[in-house]
């Protein structure tokens, strides 16, 4: 009975630390992709100004 209960714990820890982990991936993935097209875009702007 006692294994069954320290199994069951670990799976749980487990499951949720990947499930942690796996947003935290996503989360600072998408982060770094929107920055970049902000930088893209300023860079664009001030190309445009500047030939105007």
């Amino acid at each position: 009975m006692l294994v069954f209960q320290l199994l069951a714990c670990n799976i749980a820890c487990l499951t949720i630390a990947g499930l942690y982990y796996a947003y935290r991936d996503v989360y600072l993935h998408r982060r770094k992709r929107e920055k970049l097209n902000d930088r893209v875009a300023y860079m664009l702007w001030v190309a445009a100004n500047r030939m105007a």
